[in-house]
């Protein structure tokens, strides 16, 4: 069954190869680095939203999940006015720096209600355990490289050590999402209803009919 969440997710990864097709084609086939600055920065603010909308399915605490979705506005206004007061047109790695934040503090709540909810099932069998863990790794490996970028991105050797970890961070990202679409799967074709009972058909079970 298609769920909300599913879509929202199915939207995210869309529009993310769209941005990703996009800046890279203005990056090395245009030659516009402007132009690529900027789509970055709608990189940013499309993966923070959508995100955020996605992960508000799964909190509990309604207080926790109103403070989500309204820090997606304040996350938009951050983003703009960064934008606005940017010298000259560059990487927006402060922006990038604060979405990572906001995403470890997001799966790390997470976390901190599956510990305190009861265990039906074992949390490594859900799907969101290995989105989770996807963006936890994506967002801690380049956290402090978007940091130290701020001053060194103009350095051409700086320039190699950066392709080499934000490519490998984001490839283990990758792995780890096709993971949760593998559990996801998993569950949607076993034989288990949504409360954690086995459905299974007892009238098919004819009891042995004495012989008159």
């Amino acid at each position: 069954m298609v769920t909300k969440e599913k879509k929202v997710f199915f939207l995210y990864t869309i529009l993310i190869a769209v941005l990703v097709i996009v800046g890279f084609s203005l990056l090395y086939i245009y030659k516009s680095k402007e132009n690529y600055y900027f789509v970055v920065r709608v990189y940013n603010v499309i993966e923070y939203s959508l995100l955020a909308y996605f992960f508000s399915f799964y909190i509990r605490n309604n207080s926790i999940k109103k403070i989500l979705l309204f820090s997606v506005f304040v996350f938009i206004i951050f983003c703009i006015y960064n934008f606005i007061h940017a010298r000259l047109p560059r990487m927006p790695f402060i922006p990038a720096s604060v979405e990572n934040i906001l995403l470890l503090l997001l799966t790390t709540y997470y976390f901190f209600e599956e510990m305190q909810a009861p265990v039906f099932e074992p949390i490594y069998e859900k799907a969101i355990f290995w989105i989770c863990v996807a963006f936890i790794v994506n967002s801690s490996g380049n956290f402090f490289l978007f940091l130290y970028s701020k001053n060194s991105f103009n350095d051409e050797a700086f320039k190699t050590q950066y392709t080499i970890i934000y490519t490998t961070v984001t490839i283990v990202k990758n792995l780890l999402l096709c993971i949760s679409i593998f559990i996801n799967n998993k569950h949607e074709n076993s034989t288990s209803n949504s409360n954690g009972f086995l459905d299974i058909n007892l009238d098919t079970i004819q009891p042995i009919k004495n012989q008159s």
